[in-house]
């Protein structure tokens, strides 16, 4: 990873976590418009409801990802673990995290929350009463954002040190 000063720490802290934050919401939008079919009614709403309603659906994806990300992070204590050297640690408490807070939540939305139900074409987990495609997403979604975001956030450091005149990059 590229050397950040103590000064810039704070900054690149803050602009990891907007990437993050930023990415998640966008993929998880996508992920939430395309398993419209999978719930009950929402083929049927009007095109704006639907749009609502996935849109606040995806602010709580995109909250629940910086959440799992920051308790990886202090799991890790490195804030920077998605953009640095990988640890299997890091990454699995952060798909964990992610996990269990979408098969808690999904577990309520779908039973005394009333929020939402499933379609007959969602499978379900059996012992969890939890659908197959919220599960899948946040296995899938949380891998690439933190893909996305390492890409973004090494070019952004790049592109400082650019405007900076520093020339070594390590």
């Amino acid at each position: 990873m590229v050397f950040l000063k103590v000064r810039c720490r704070r900054r690149a802290a803050v602009v990891l976590a907007v990437m993050i934050w930023g990415v998640s919401f966008f993929l998880h939008f996508f992920w939430e418009m395309v398993q419209v079919p999978f719930f009950t009614d929402m083929t049927e709403a009007p095109h704006w409801d639907v749009v609502w309603l996935c849109t606040r659906a995806t602010i709580g994806d995109a909250n629940i990802a910086i959440g799992a990300y920051a308790v990886a992070a202090w799991i890790s204590r490195d804030w920077f673990w998605a953009v640095s050297g990988w640890r299997l640690t890091s990454l699995s408490v952060y798909l964990a995290v992610g996990l269990i807070v979408t098969m808690l939540f999904e577990y309520w939305a779908t039973g005394d929350g009333g929020r939402w139900n499933y379609s007959e074409l969602m499978p379900v987990v059996t012992w969890s009463g939890t659908g197959v495609l919220p599960l899948a997403q946040w296995v899938f979604m949380p891998l690439i954002t933190v893909l996305v975001v390492k890409w973004m956030f090494l070019g952004w450091l790049t592109l400082r040190a650019k405007r900076r005149g520093i020339v070594e990059l390590r």
